[in-house]
């Protein structure tokens, strides 16, 4: 009797049974991992166009110096009798800051204006006595040589300089009270009371109400500063908030190190920042528009070409215009609407209408973070098994 159950050709029949065992294979491992099928499309970051600016600027340093920095010397030499100020004291221009002692000056003085109200009235006796033969001169009454007579008394008596030696001793005494020449804060004092006080300084005074900083620029930041231009100065040992600050002088040639001494001004009403402090100022060489877009400058490839992902998750190549560009971004002059998302990483293994698929860098972080106990992991178990 015939077998009537005929037999598949064995090419067709194994293809067949090795599709089926691969789809019960995948389902089954599916189930029984718990895990759905990965999203299709090649895993990029994006970043979102956006108005911005660029700022692309120079730090230039210095130490920070008072705008008027007064060593105090007195114009007479004596012993100090007193000092009326100390360090960190404000003291207006014209304070006293240390008495010198006076007595002999003041014995010099009295025997001095003694000697002159003594010349004034016999001077004062010859003028009358002059005016007196002049007039009796010109009657006829006496000769000329009489007249002449009174007039060389009056001329001799040197009233002028008796009255200057006055002066002088008092101008020497006015000396002994040493005075501030500025307002400002007393940084040192150099006497005290007994100190013979001479050619040395005896304060130094620093007027710290506003100060100023040097700095030497290049020629190439010097394109960037004029006269009376704001700038930022940063000084950390006066606090985290920058300070404003105003060009005050700008050079005329370069100095030995052929650089560019240039002279910032800084309001300091609170006296938070103290000649010495090392500051930083910020110097700004170019600024993009505001209206344009930044976007990462990763996302720009040497082409100026960017992929612009759409509402599919599908990447376009498109053309863009540049402008300036940071560490981090890059100006878009043309090319890009405000809103549009851009690959920023992972564009390099893109090409023009690929689907994509947006994962954030957070995600990344974590996966790499998962690779190594993994890793660590599976060589536990190799060790582990190879102790067994």
């Amino acid at each position: 009797m015939k077998n009537l159950v005929k037999k598949p050709g064995s090419l067709s029949f194994l293809a067949l049974l090795l599709a089926g065992l691969l789809l019960l294979g995948g389902c089954g491992g599916d189930a029984q991992n718990g895990e759905s099928a990965p999203e299709p499309g090649i895993a990029v970051e994006v970043a979102t166009a956006a108005t911005g600016s660029i700022v692309n600027s120079t730090v230039v340093r210095g130490n920070v110096a008072a705008t008027d920095d007064v060593y105090v010397i007195p114009k007479a030499q004596g012993v100090v009798r007193s000092v009326s100020v100390q360090v960190g004291d404000y003291i207006s221009n014209g304070q006293p800051i240390c008495q010198l002692d006076t007595v002999d000056l003041q014995t010099s003085l009295a025997l001095a204006r003694s000697q002159y109200d003594t010349l004034n009235t016999s001077y004062q006796e010859a003028v009358k006595n002059r005016d007196r033969y002049a007039a009796l001169y010109a009657e006829g009454a006496v000769s000329l040589a009489q007249y002449e007579q009174a007039e060389t008394t009056v001329k001799t008596m040197n009233l002028e300089g008796a009255r200057l030696q006055v002066q002088q001793i008092q101008d020497q005494i006015n000396n002994c009270t040493v005075r501030s020449t500025i307002s400002g804060v007393v940084a040192e004092v150099n006497v005290n009371p007994g100190d013979m006080a001479g050619s040395n300084y005896v304060a130094r005074v620093v007027d710290v109400d506003k100060v100023k900083l040097v700095a030497n620029v290049t020629e190439t930041v010097l394109g960037s500063l004029e006269q009376g231009m704001e700038v930022t100065v940063k000084i950390d040992a006066a606090g985290s908030e920058p300070f404003a600050g105003r060009v005050s002088s700008m050079p005329v040639a370069a100095n030995a190190t052929m650089t560019y001494p240039v002279e910032i001004t800084i309001d300091n009403p609170e006296h938070k920042i103290m000649a010495g402090m090392f500051a930083e100022v910020s110097v700004v060489r170019e600024q993009s528009a505001a209206e344009n877009l930044i976007i990462p400058k990763s996302a720009v490839n040497n082409n100026n070409e960017v992929f612009v992902v759409d509402e599919q998750n599908v990447a376009h190549l498109r053309q863009v215009e540049t402008g300036l560009s940071d560490d981090n971004n890059i100006e878009i002059l043309s090319g890009l609407n405000d809103g549009e998302q851009v690959v920023a990483v992972g564009a390099y293994l893109l090409t023009d209408g690929a689907a994509v698929r947006i994962v954030t860098s957070d995600a990344s972080d974590a996966a790499d973070a998962a690779e190594p106990e993994d890793s660590g992991a599976a060589d536990n178990e190799e060790n582990g098994g190879a102790q067994q």
